[in-house]
């Protein structure tokens, strides 16, 4: 399989997570199931509006309507290790996931794409504009959950 740099890769969630345990990174798997699975201080940013629950929050949600503002929106960035994206209608993909949009997120670390609508990962791929290999790019699919 031969790996192209000119377009973003993404890989879903769980395979990642199974991937981690198998090559024995149980410092980077404990880390990222804490951030998925654990309760978290928040940043949420939907559709203009910000409220952040909690002190230094490592997390961020928001939907792919409100990534050109996350970097005036948010205030809170520096604590930031994951940022979820979801993406809610099939307009959404229409659009594009522009990773510039959390170049002052300086701890950011993975960036979770979650739809809850059926696509594939190419057309998820396909939506990431910008990619720097700077973050772990993970997806999940979830329809009806």
């Amino acid at each position: 399989m031969t790996t192209t740099f000119s377009f973003a890769q993404s890989e879903n969630v769980d395979s990642y997570l199974k991937n981690l345990e198998s090559s024995g990174q149980s410092s980077k798997l404990s880390n990222l199931k804490h951030l998925l699975y654990d309760l978290q201080s928040s940043v949420y940013s939907f559709s203009g509006q910000t409220k952040v629950y909690g002190e230094k929050p490592t997390s961020l949600f928001t939907d792919i309507n409100s990534l050109n503002s996350l970097n005036t929106a948010v205030s809170l960035k520096s604590d930031i290790e994951i940022a979820t994206i979801k993406i809610e209608t099939s307009t959404d993909l229409n659009k594009s996931i522009d990773l510039n949009s959390f170049s002052n997120f300086e701890n950011l670390k993975y960036i979770l794409i979650i739809s809850n609508i059926q696509t594939n990962p190419a057309v998820i791929n396909n939506l990431i504009k910008n990619d720097t290999s700077k973050y772990v790019l993970l997806y999940k699919i979830s329809i009806g959950g």
